[in-house]
């Protein structure tokens, strides 16, 4: 009797799950629209585009187009774009409804006035070694130093050569106990002397709430079901404090203060850094920083380096062989989540590309090149009440089935040519609808 009530209450919630996913789904408007250079027409990719007065947000996608769901409720609040070196720019969601649905829906960003008469060489600007200096410091007033919740988009996809063989997307759960809490690191290895990064623990617990994924294409076929959900903290420099935001290892980087922009009114200043040297797995450090003036936060990290090493070996069995990296490159653009006077910066958007040069065999040294892609989105964060979870077993993600109603009223990144070339890819031999319900 008790084991029949359970599986009646099972049913239940299942059915009032999906009721209301579908109802979500009826009840919400779809904004579609890009967003553009007021003056040149030009397309802006990864834009933070949010509704005023939340968490609730999205980006325009790498072609400058985005999608946003949003509650039928809402017609009266706000949506907010942002741009480092434009204004903010502002609609009502029942306006943006409207052009939306007519196809004409355009965030025209202004360019901000021209800082150009502040020249770099002012003595009002500071020198960039203090600039970083001041960031480091403000660590831990700008960013959150306690657990908080986030929900993320999450999508991989590979190329091999000139075609994309492998497509997963996931709705990802995160409970961030550590947050950006300090971290004291011992770079050096007393051994070999060579720069170390010493594993630290992590604690950030994800769930993967819903997934799908297309059959796996690859040469390797390794990862049909691989969704790395250690990557929102794996390469945030912020959140670790490595590099150029640890104490004693941004002294070693090489900097230059190359531009002066604006957001929201506030100067910006944007930094080039670079380390020719290995630290750890790294090699030949580069990149770019957007520094806010006014509370030296961090808007945006864009770096690349050369990984250390290979990976893979070759294995007769399963018929893969093994990888040397080339290149990869990491992008991060982070903004204010909470409420006004508790707000912190997080990771809006990241995404990281990854080149790699395949073998087939140890024997056969057939070589062919692939391209590793991975894209975060922050859908929504709480900061003020979050809710502890354990990390998701690695076992279970396979049970997590494809439901295309929940997929009707999540916030994804927008349709894009590149995401149509994927598409055209991986439907040669089945349709990517039929590939989701297969689950591979």
């Amino acid at each position: 009797m008790r084991k029949s009530r359970k599986i009646t209450f099972l049913i239940l919630t299942l059915f009032f799950l999906l009721v209301s996913i579908q109802s979500f789904a009826q009840s919400s408007l779809l904004i579609k629209g890009k967003v553009i250079d007021a003056e040149t027409k030009e397309l802006l990719p990864f834009a933070s585009i949010g509704i005023e007065g939340t968490s609730i947000g999205t980006a325009s996608n790498s072609e400058g187009y985005f999608e946003f769901k949003v509650s039928s409720n809402w017609k009266e609040r706000n949506i907010v774009c942002s741009f480092v070196g434009y204004k903010t720019f502002k609609i009502r969601i029942s306006e943006a409804d409207t052009y939306s649905k007519a196809g004409q829906l355009v965030f025209e960003m202004q360019p901000a006035e021209s800082l150009k008469a502040v020249t770099i060489s002012s003595k009002r600007i500071p020198k960039v070694e203090k600039i970083m200096k001041q960031v480091i410091k403000n660590l831990s007033t700008n960013y959150p130093q306690k657990p908080y919740n986030a929900d993320f988009f999450y999508r991989e996809y590979l190329k091999d050569s000139t075609a994309y063989v492998r497509l997963v997307e996931a709705a990802l759960n995160v409970y961030d106990k550590r947050s950006y809490v300090p971290i004291i690191y011992n770079y050096k290895n007393k051994a070999t002397g060579m720069i170390e990064i010493k594993n630290i623990e992590e604690e950030y617990f994800v769930q993967v709430r819903e997934r799908r994924a297309s059959y796996d294409y690859s040469k390797s076929r390794k990862n049909n079901f691989y969704i790395d959900v250690e990557y929102g903290t794996k390469y945030n420099w912020l959140r670790k404090q490595q590099f150029i935001f640890d104490k004693e290892m941004y002294e070693k980087f090489d900097y230059e203060l190359i531009n002066l922009t604006s957001l929201g009114g506030k100067t910006v200043y944007e930094i080039a850094f670079s380390y020719n040297g290995t630290i750890d797995r790294f090699r030949k450090l580069k990149g770019k920083v957007f520094v806010n003036e006014e509370d030296y936060a961090v808007l945006q990290l864009h770096f690349s380096y050369l990984p250390v090493g290979t990976m893979g070996g070759y294995n007769s069995e399963e018929r893969y062989g093994y990888n040397i990296y080339l290149e990869n490159e990491e992008h991060f653009y982070f903004k204010k989540y909470g409420e006004e006077e508790n707000a912190k910066y997080l990771v809006s958007y990241q995404s990281l590309r990854s080149t790699e040069k395949y073998y087939e065999s140890s024997e056969a040294f057939e070589e062919s090149v692939s391209e590793y892609f991975v894209e975060q989105l922050t859908v929504d964060v709480n900061l003020e009440n979050p809710t502890p979870q354990e990390l998701q077993d690695a076992s279970k993600l396979k049970e997590v089935k494809y439901n295309p109603l929940f997929w009707e009223s999540y916030n994804v990144l927008a349709d894009s040519p590149l995401n149509l070339k994927i598409k055209e890819d991986l439907e040669k031999r089945q349709s990517l609808e039929k590939q989701f319900e297969i689950g591979k």
